[in-house]
């Protein structure tokens, strides 16, 4: 108890009579996080989302914390062997840093973003400008608080051959490889407008399929309609590879096909009726096939050891294209033997005459 008596009045009161413009504006921008964390935590468009709002939550309660540890430290130590000072306002820059983001959300979405009413509420939606211009200005705050810690940490001196801007341009340029290709192709994906939120892609050399939830500044989240669980993929993918968007054009409705091989000598009207009736099945089925538009059966090609047929269809919702072929492929299973065909491939073998 003494001892802590001793550091109070031999320590910190002589301190607290001292106390700089710089650390009373640390402690003035902590105290306001604090009293109104829950407000900035929860003010990201008009419907809260619980989920972010208690993330965000947590995270300005631990910067709060983290900050108000340091500010307490480079109180009590004033040693030039122990950076304290250093310390709280590097904690105070990243806390500064993270507030400026999210304002920048919030300002860019209200003023950028688009109003869109889902059963009876209304919210503001990114759209590719608010986006691009959120990235845009991450990367000016993300670049400015590195000069300011810079500054802090007195590292001005050991760069004046190149200055700052020069360290900074060295510095993108040796971890470019890592993070440049992604961002660019980030900004170049969101202002193109073709890929959006909710729609269904399919990447074939990532062997990914499902529906877009969010491009990010490095990566897109997908949620894969195989595996239903969501996935990482780098922006860069997307431009680079072949990606085929199923989603409505002014060509007309969202179609798609299942093919079937089956065996020479098998009658082309009865295959046709067949397939028809696979589509009939399938239509009952509820797999989000377009009861209004009939389905296209050809013979698409005459391989060695079948014929190729396929049965294209429309479809309602590209979300459901999962369940359509699986409905066709099941109807097509289930009528094989009332049709008196099989769909099967077939094996030619050649026999030799000695």
């Amino acid at each position: 108890m003494f001892l802590v008596m001793d550091i109070w009045n031999e320590t910190i009161i002589p301190r607290l009579q001292h106390v700089t413009a710089l650390e009373y504006f640390t402690f003035a921008v902590n105290a306001l996080v604090f009293l109104f964390s829950k407000t900035i935590a929860s003010h990201y468009g008009e419907i809260k989302d619980e989920v972010k709002m208690r993330t965000r939550l947590r995270i300005l309660h631990g910067f709060n914390f983290t900050v108000f540890i340091t500010f307490m430290v480079s109180l009590i130590i004033k040693d030039d062997r122990f950076p304290a000072d250093q310390i709280s306002q590097t904690s105070l820059t990243l806390l500064l840093t993270y507030l400026l983001i999210h304002l920048a959300e919030v300002l860019l979405l209200s003023r950028y973003g688009k109003a869109v009413t889902v059963m009876g509420f209304t919210r503001k939606v990114e759209t590719s400008t608010s986006r691009t211009l959120e990235l845009v200005a991450c990367g000016v705050i993300l670049i400015s608080m590195l000069i300011v810690l810079i500054n802090i940490w007195g590292l001005t001196s050991s760069l004046q051959t190149t200055g700052v801007i020069g360290f900074l341009a060295l510095l993108i340029f040796t971890t470019k490889d890592y993070w440049l290709r992604d961002f660019l192709s980030g900004i170049l994906l969101i202002s193109g407008e073709r890929l959006q939120r909710g729609d269904v892609v399919s990447i074939p050399s990532e062997n990914v399929l499902g529906i877009i939830l969010e491009i990010r500044g490095l990566q897109t989240s997908i949620r894969d309609l195989v595996r239903s669980h969501d996935i990482e993929i780098p922006n860069s993918s997307l431009l680079k590879n072949r990606v085929d968007l199923y989603k409505e054009n002014p060509g007309g409705p969202f179609r798609d096909y299942v093919d079937f091989k089956i065996g020479y000598g098998t009658d082309s009207e009865k295959i046709r009726k067949f397939l028809q009736k696979v589509f009939d099945k399938a239509l009952k089925s509820g797999a989000g096939l377009d009861q209004d538009t009939q389905p296209s059966i050809a013979l698409k090609e005459n391989e060695d050891h079948a014929a190729r047929w396929r049965i294209s269809y429309a479809l309602k919702n590209p979300q459901k294209l999962l369940a359509a072929r699986d409905a066709i492929n099941l109807a097509a299973y289930e009528l094989q033997s009332e049709a008196g065909l099989s769909v099967s491939t077939p094996l030619t073998l050649i026999m030799e005459k000695n």
